[in-house]
């Protein structure tokens, strides 16, 4: 766990991660307190969602150097953005550009779990890319398709957003960024 500042102050509310493991272990460290095993054994008895971990961890590979990961609570997004599409989303990707001693700016934020899908398929298109050697019709399909998926999760039309808000530095769950 690595703290890291951009914003004065917020330093203590972010933790940013170089280690895809360090970040899982952290992720699920509930988990594997209440059932006293290690990541790694876990893992082998099903005891993580490790689908849904990968995804975080992509989605937090693609963000901007100034964009973090944040989980609110439902009450609190209910408050600011209401119940959207069969739930009331509670993480979102934004950056911090104010802050008081009590609460932050979230800027141009988006709510996370559909671009957990787009980020998976950018990984994937890449993934593609790289095995694709001599068939040039499927690599250009595959940066198509990749152009494309990232131009949706650069504009993020789909999303949820909460409007440029003020938020309660005591109520973020969760700050997250990846490093490197």
């Amino acid at each position: 766990m690595f703290a890291t500042s951009y914003c004065d102050g917020v330093t203590d509310l972010i933790t940013e991660y170089a280690d895809y493991d360090v970040f899982a272990r952290e992720l699920h460290s509930e988990t594997l307190t209440d059932r006293d095993v290690s990541l790694e054994e876990a893992r082998e008895r099903g005891f993580l969602n490790e689908q849904e971990t990968r995804q975080l961890w992509q989605l937090l590979g693609l963000l901007e150097e100034n964009t973090l990961l944040v989980q609110l609570p439902e009450w609190l997004t209910d408050e600011k953005i209401g119940f959207t599409d069969g739930a009331t989303p509670t993480l979102f990707v934004g950056r911090i550009s104010r802050e008081t001693e009590d609460a932050i700016l979230f800027k141009e934020s988006a709510a996370a779990r559909p671009l957990l899908q787009l980020a998976h398929r950018i990984h994937s298109l890449e993934n593609g890319l790289e095995t694709t050697e001599a068939d040039t019709d499927r690599q250009e399909w595959l940066e198509d398709r990749l152009r494309d998926t990232r131009q949706t999760f650069e504009n993020r039309d789909d999303a949820p957003r909460l409007a440029d808000e003020w938020l309660p530095k005591s109520q973020l769950v969760t700050a997250v960024q990846r490093r490197g």
